[in-house]
């Protein structure tokens, strides 16, 4: 399957190779360097549109959340079929007013990472003399991928990397300190721009997270702690795996690009969908929750460590204190259960409401059509 994307991603590097080298008179080696760069910015290019789709569709579902925040509260507990019809009804009728497709949040993904992939393979591909020598990539004919792994970047081969063995270095014509020398600065600067954008996209979905929802703080809190693990992965593998200074070329690149178009169209998603008051007010009234949640939390901790600390001066008194905070948590642990117990029993209820509404449809619009069969 990703096999099939080499195709177009190779066409667009030769047809970019063709037109600096043959017709403007570009050495090849500088060709290539320069078709790798295009090659990324060509590809990116042509998917912004899609990353736009994505941008925007986060930014509506934030516009949207007051109101069905308020269709929730007046409908959510509401477990007939009439009023579960008006309830989904009454959420179409929000999506259709800002325009919203659920689909297009990670329609857009799906498109763009196969082509992400074909352009790594690639790459991978045309920079490993052992993967690539005599053989088509794609467009590319076994001469144009001989000619790319001859091509250097400031005097070292493009499929040189650091790990390789002596006898590596020496078959293609360099040294370790030579490739080290363009390959660590490279990397270095594609793991700042790669931890950069990691820090940047937190904070964008920090200034609109749905701060009440347990599963939007769990993935927005294990983000922030996977952001110093990922760069020194990727730093590992630069140093120690097989990562051509081609690769690290695409690396760059591509995380450059992506640091601008996430400024640009940041910006841009701000000012065609500014948040209205009722948005901030939402995204202020469930931060409010959560902090509220989190202070009784604590209050509740400092009142029993509180309570453990006094017994310690009035030993007679422990076991009853332990009884007393035992008894509290197995409360809270019933309330909960019977929380969670009566939600999913709402949920179970809201269901079954929903079907039956379903089949009225279907009966009324076959009751619709009985007149008319009764005719012919």
């Amino acid at each position: 399957m990703i096999e099939a994307f080499v195709y177009p991603v190779s066409a667009v590097m030769k047809l970019w190779h063709w037109l600096l080298g043959p017709v403007l008179g570009v050495p090849s080696s500088g060709a290539w360097v320069a078709s790798v760069i295009l090659l990324v910015v060509t590809i990116r290019a042509l998917v912004a549109p899609l990353t736009w789709m994505s941008f925007r569709t986060s930014r509506v579902i934030v516009l949207m959340r007051p109101q069905l925040a308020a269709l929730e509260e007046q409908y959510g507990t509401d477990t007939t079929p009439e009023g579960v019809r008006e309830h989904e009804q009454a959420r179409r009728e929000v999506h259709k007013e800002h325009r919203y497709n659920p689909f297009t949040g990670c329609l857009p993904l799906l498109i763009q990472l196969p082509f992400f992939l074909g352009l790594y393979r690639l790459l991978l591909w045309m920079a490993v003399p052992d993967r690539a020598e005599g053989h088509s990539l794609g467009l590319l004919t076994p001469e144009d991928v001989a000619s790319f792994q001859q091509a250097s970047f400031f005097g070292v081969p493009l499929p040189a990397y650091v790990a390789m063995s002596p006898e590596q270095f020496a078959l293609l014509g360099t040294t370790l300190d030579d490739v080290r020398s363009v390959a660590i600065p490279m990397l270095a600067c594609a793991l700042f721009f790669t931890t950069f954008n990691m820090v940047l996209s937190q904070l964008r979905t920090r200034s609109t997270l749905e701060w009440n929802d347990r599963a939007a703080r769990t993935i927005y809190r294990l983000i922030w702690v996977a952001v110093p693990f990922v760069p020194l992965l990727i730093g590992m593998a630069g140093l120690t795996g097989l990562v051509p200074v081609a690769l690290l070329l695409y690396w760059f690149t591509g995380n450059l690009w992506t640091l601008g178009q996430t400024i640009v169209l940041w910006w841009l998603v701000v000012r065609v969908h500014p948040l209205g008051e009722d948005a901030r007010e939402h995204i202020a009234a469930s931060r409010a929750a959560l902090d509220e949640q989190l202070a009784a939390k604590k209050e509740t901790k400092r009142s029993r460590r509180s309570r453990r600390l006094k017994a310690l001066a009035r030993p007679s008194t422990i076991p009853a204190v332990r009884r007393e905070i035992a008894a509290e948590k197995a409360e809270a642990k019933r309330e909960k259960a019977e929380a969670k117990l009566q939600k999913k029993e709402l949920a179970r209820k809201r269901q079954t409401a929903r079907r039956e509404a379903s089949r009225r449809e279907r009966s009324a619009a076959k009751d619709a059509d009985q007149p008319e069969d009764q005719m012919e």
